[in-house]
């Protein structure tokens, strides 16, 4: 009984660590992935952040639907790239990461909330994308996408920096974070 109990707290001791551990992996991704749109780095956050299997879902908003591209690696010269992000000054100063969700209010032009935030329950960007794809356009979506789709909206965390309109999504995925979906639409409010 007594070996039981010990195994009991090791394995307890070690999922709180493990789970330590991610959150620490979440934030030092976080870090990093911002410090590198500020210098430009866009190499480094291919090499290091977009998982090849996934790839990443650039959504971006096209006349009136919003629709997305899939990627292997972030492009600064892509057509589709918002201007706003890449002209956005990311400030070099340490911005707390706090949890909650934020969102752009396009009637006053402004985010809900001032500051750095996470989100750990997504919205269903993609999904509902494939959604409207298929029931107005006629658009059927490849069984793979769709399941690569599900995976991200289950396991991901959003990420906005109302500061610099940045907002993406990282996806915890073979034990490290990826950057899955960069979101070019959430202050868009053209449509």
């Amino acid at each position: 009984m007594q070996k039981l109990f010990v195994f009991f707290i090791v394995m307890l001791y070690s999922l709180t660590v493990s789970a330590q551990s991610k959150q620490v992996q979440f934030e030092r991704a976080v870090a990093e992935i911002m410090q590198c749109l500020e210098k430009d780095d866009l190499a480094t956050i291919n090499q290091k952040y977009i998982h090849p299997g996934i790839e990443l879902f650039v959504v971006y908003r096209m006349g009136v639907p919003d629709i997305f591209y899939r990627t292997a690696t972030l492009e600064k010269d892509s057509v589709y790239s918002s201007p706003y992000f890449y002209t956005a000054s990311l400030q070099a100063e340490k911005r707390q990461l706090k949890p909650g969700k934020v969102d752009f209010d396009c009637d006053k032009e402004q985010w809900t909330r001032k500051g750095f935030f996470y989100q750990k329950n997504v919205p269903q960007l993609l999904s509902n994308i494939v959604k409207f794809l298929k029931q107005y356009e006629l658009v059927d979506t490849e069984t793979e996408t769709l399941n690569t789709i599900k995976t991200i909206e289950n396991n991901s965390y959003r990420i906005v920096d109302t500061k610099s309109s940045v907002v993406f999504y990282l996806t915890w995925t073979g034990n490290k974070w990826c950057l899955t979906v960069f979101d070019l639409v959430s202050m868009d409010c053209s449509a």
